[in-house]
């Protein structure tokens, strides 16, 4: 009777601890992160009735562990396309992009060099100008905004990070205190909740776990360092660079007095794809920064080398504010500022320069933390003005570097939203060129003469003009090259405005480019007289027909010659030119295209990534709810039975109970 007792009591305790399991996991069906419990029964090895009964989560350990993988995935891809959809969004517009309106600027170009006397085509042609200034702004300032907001957001996930990793710590923590008592719903319950945790984190990013004996959890960024160990957790940091500090790096510490180990930004998750989205929006800055540069200078050296309605020299249309570059030198500081014509070399690239110890300093292009030399100087010259004209930049230097100091120059990360124009009468448009050519009425062959076009005006060039700029009065310098006879060879002879000859153009160039082909000794092939025509004496011209022994050909200042549209016209020939610098010197809107070209493409594959890692997940999530999930069918069909089951061990109670009765009364 005693057995059957103890039997049936102990198959009541067994089957309320299943009865109790079953009703947890339906009443928590709905609860977040929960994973599916089980009561395991054994049978009693020293006696009859149940043994011991042991609770436990059900979980599938390889499908939890690709889970995080697939967190971190679409994570990345969603942080990604988040950070650059709306910048996609907005330069491929026709109503916000830039590439429409060029076509009008240039379009307005056309319009007044057809009428360059009249007023109110250069009013529209400062209205467009305008237009194109704001626009190229208004995108420069979204794209920085963007980049800000991505810059919070990176900030935001490292802060979350830092409380994951500190409550993942504290649950571990716990966890070992209880394990104790492994089946008690306190303990699983935590268990639940540190991994509830973990996969939140996956998201942030890229992580594996490592499940210690002792219940607890050590948790690794899949790029190597351990973030949660069994004494503590690792703190994260997201560091302003040392020069730019708009730019962030990511580090981690063990112990927050001490200093920071860096990380690669290729940490996967959410945080991940904020650092690469930030990459792309610096990537998108600098190539709008390039091509407006080579834009806007083309302009501003084009109608410098015409002549106003008022001739005057034409000056610049738009403005370039110098840029400050980034230091922390206690000794020196720089500037950077474009040089005027030579826009073409802008790369859209950042550049640092070190100052060694062995008195040379180290001009590099820097792409992230890649390096690559382009040359070096003595850190003694390194001082004033310093003209780099192969990548388009000048740099002023005030004070002495010192040794161990950079300086770090980004020439086209903060155009875009810089610009400003400088024009602001419409008058100041310089459609007319400042030279006009003419044949001698006397020349015995057809032979026409034309301006190849002006490229400078300043000092160094043919025109004495300053520091007025107006060409009434102004002379060609005595050095000009103003006539062109031609002998009997039919070589070109350029005389000055002495009548001194300056040199010879041979008949074989067919008066193609007369003053860049002009030799000083015809025999000699090198001896070219100007180095630079472009520069000095800035400017050049073709003859083109049939030419005769003795026939001549003038130069002159174009005064008054305001009906003139020849420089207007090269103005406008800007728009088919090839001015933006790249692997192939492109046209500025065919080099805007590219640009949200590369972006879409980039969001695009982005976006499939996406769809597939989503894809995943989702086969991941379902393999892991049908193992950790609740489900209620079964769930209800296990109450059924072990309702069932606890019935008839409570009926062996009272059948013990019934027997023993019997037995009393048997004896007496």
């Amino acid at each position: 009777m005693s057995d059957m007792l103890k039997i049936g009591t102990s198959g009541v305790l067994a089957q309320r601890a299943l009865l109790q399991t079953t009703s947890n996991n339906i009443s928590n069906v709905n609860t977040e992160g929960y994973s599916r419990q089980r009561s395991i029964i054994r049978t009693n090895v020293l006696d009859q009735g149940t043994g011991v009964i042991t609770t436990s989560r059900v979980i599938n350990t390889y499908a939890e562990r690709e889970l995080l993988r697939d967190n971190a995935r679409v994570g990345y891809y969603t942080a990604k396309t988040e950070g650059l959809s709306s910048i996609d969004s907005m330069l491929s517009s026709d109503a916000t992009g830039l590439n429409p309106v060029i076509s009008d600027l240039f379009a307005s170009i056309q319009g007044a060099n057809s009428a360059p006397t009249e007023l109110s085509a250069r009013n529209s042609l400062m209205g467009n100008l305008e237009v194109f200034t704001n626009r190229v702004n208004s995108i420069g300032n979204n794209i920085q905004e963007q980049y800000i907001t991505n810059n919070r957001k990176i900030l935001e996930s490292v802060n979350r990070v830092n409380d994951l990793l500190e409550s993942i710590y504290k649950f571990n923590s716990q966890i070992v205190e209880s394990s104790t008592d492994t089946s008690s719903a306190a303990y699983l319950q935590m268990q639940d909740q540190r991994d509830h945790l973990i996969e939140e984190l996956s998201e942030i990013i890229d992580i594996k776990t490592v499940d210690q004996p002792n219940g607890s959890c050590y948790v690794n960024m899949a790029s190597g360092p351990t973030l949660v160990l069994g004494d503590g957790c690792a703190t994260l940091a997201a560091l302003p660079s040392s020069l730019d500090e708009s730019e962030y790096q990511l580090g981690f510490t063990y112990n927050a007095s001490r200093s920071y180990t860096m990380l690669s930004d290729d940490v996967g998750g959410k945080l991940g794809g904020y650092f690469d989205a930030g990459d792309s929006l610096r990537e998108v800055q600098r190539s709008l920064g390039k091509l407006t540069v080579a834009l806007a200078d083309s302009l501003n050296k084009q109608n410098k080398s015409g002549i106003t309605l008022e001739n005057n020299a034409g000056d610049a249309l738009f403005n370039f504010p110098e840029t400050r570059v980034f230091t922390k030198s206690t000794t020196a500081g720089m500037t950077m500022s474009f040089m005027e014509g030579y826009a073409g070399n802008v790369t859209g690239k950042d550049y640092l320069i070190k100052i060694n110890e062995d008195g040379t300093y180290a001009l590099n292009e820097k792409n992230g933390n890649t390096l690559t030399e382009i040359f070096q100087g003595n850190t003694a010259d390194l001082n004033g003005t310093i003209t780099i004209p192969g990548l388009g930049f000048q740099l002023e230097v005030a004070g002495t570097p010192s040794v161990g100091d950079e300086f770090l120059i980004q020439p086209t990360a903060n155009v875009s939203y810089n610009l400003s124009m400088k024009i602001n009468r419409p008058e100041d448009f310089a459609f007319a060129s400042v030279v006009r050519a003419s044949e001698n009425s006397q020349n015995l062959g057809n032979a026409t003469i034309s301006i190849n076009g002006v490229t400078n005006t300043d000092a160094t060039s043919a025109f004495s003009m300053e520091p007025s700029r107006s060409i009434s009065g102004a002379n060609f310098a005595a050095s000009a090259p103003v006539k062109v006879v031609i002998n009997a060879t039919g070589d070109y002879e350029v005389y000055d405005t002495n009548d001194n000859l300056l040199g010879t153009t041979l008949a074989s160039t067919k008066g193609g480019n007369i003053l860049a082909n002009m030799l000083s000794d015809v025999s000699d092939p090198d001896s070219r007289v100007y180095a630079d025509p472009d520069m000095t004496p800035g400017y050049d011209f073709s003859i083109t027909g049939t030419v005769r022994n003795g026939d001549s050909f003038s130069i002159e200042l174009n005064t008054n010659g305001f009906a003139d549209n020849s420089n207007g016209i090269m103005m406008q020939d800007l728009e088919q030119a090839q001015l933006v610098q790249g692997k192939i010197n492109q046209t500025v809107s065919a080099s805007y295209s590219d640009m949200v070209s590369n972006l879409g493409s980039t969001i695009a594959v982005s976006n499939v990534n996406l769809e597939a890692a989503t894809a995943k997940r989702d086969q991941t999530l379902t393999i892991t709810e049908e193992s950790s999930g609740v489900d209620l069918n079964e769930e209800a069909s296990n109450l059924v039975r072990y309702q069932q089951c606890y019935q008839a061990s409570a009926r062996i109670i009272a059948a013990s109970q019934t027997v023993f009765e019997s037995l009393m009364s048997a004896l007496g």
